[in-house]
């Protein structure tokens, strides 16, 4: 029989009692500034965090929450040190109040250049985007139905109103609806059916994997290029969410500098690879 070899789980909060009942060196997770930061705090963090329990974490996993734990630390700390906490239990701050003390240490996000926003923007206008369809259906089991269908359909009857009354598709009762497709994603004998007709056309009865399909068109985008005022809106909002993400990475550098982090990574229960690892970040 091989030799048992205990969980590393086990060996540390054995040595870590041991070290305790000697009087040995510090068996906490960290230190931000002068705040000795304990371990349990921080494995109910990665449960909030991942749904999960800490012990079921892998040590990339731990290692990045880590990272965002310790983050959150430098900037209580930061606050602290500038008395902004006043009579604040910091365990009770949301993410509302971290975002003010985040705009009040680092400012507010910087916006996108006029000129770098035209200049990705017709980057993006030289795209030629697929031709787009708004469309619903009706599902029914065999052609016959679906013949019974399309004739009431074609007498006046509401799609709507015939999609709930004789459709087994799990949205029937929604009217069919399915939302809008590019052109190229749906199965083929749909794709060639739906991207030939206009908008608020109504198909006659297209076999299908599961059962008979009469599809009705509400609008068809054709394909060319983008709107520039759409455009212009998702650059304008992903440079300022980039730079926003930038600015905060770069503060909280510069305030985990200012203010001095130290993991104590021989009591974790895993690998620590983290930003703060290696020596950690002096003040």
């Amino acid at each position: 029989m091989g030799v048992l070899h205990p969980p590393r789980v086990v060996l540390l909060v054995a040595s870590a009692v041991l070290v305790s009942s000697c009087g040995g060196s510090d068996t906490g997770l960290a230190r931000v500034g002068r705040n000795r930061l304990e371990i349990q705090p921080f494995q109910d963090y990665i449960g909030e965090a991942s749904g999960e329990a800490w012990q079921g974490i892998s040590g990339r996993v731990a290692s990045g929450l880590l990272d965002q734990y310790l983050d959150r630390q430098v900037v209580i700390e930061a606050a602290r040190q500038r008395e902004m906490l006043a009579n604040t239990d910091p365990s009770r701050l949301g993410p509302v109040e971290m975002r003010w003390f985040l705009e009040e240490l680092c400012g507010p996000p910087p916006e996108p250049s006029a000129e770098v926003v035209e200049r990705e923007v017709e980057d993006r206008l030289v795209e030629v985007l697929p031709a787009q369809a708004h469309v619903r259906q009706i599902l029914v089991d065999d052609l016959e139905q679906a013949e019974n269908a399309r004739q009431r359909l074609a007498a006046g009857d509401d799609f709507v109103t015939v999609s709930r009354e004789l459709s087994r598709a799990p949205n029937a009762m929604d009217g069919g609806e399915l939302g809008v497709f590019v052109e190229g994603s749906l199965p083929e004998e749909v794709d060639l059916v739906v991207f030939s007709m206009e908008s608020g056309a109504i198909s006659d009865p297209v076999q299908g994997h599961s059962g008979y399909h009469i599809f009705q068109v509400l609008e068809v985008i054709p394909s060319g290029p983008p709107d520039r005022a759409g455009v212009e809106s998702s650059v304008r909002r992903e440079l300022t969410e980039k730079g926003a993400r930038e600015q905060t990475r770069g503060c909280i550098e510069r305030l985990a500098s200012e203010v001095g982090v130290q993991v104590t990574s021989t009591n974790l229960w895993f690998i620590y690879d983290g930003k703060y690892g290696k020596g950690g970040v002096d003040a």
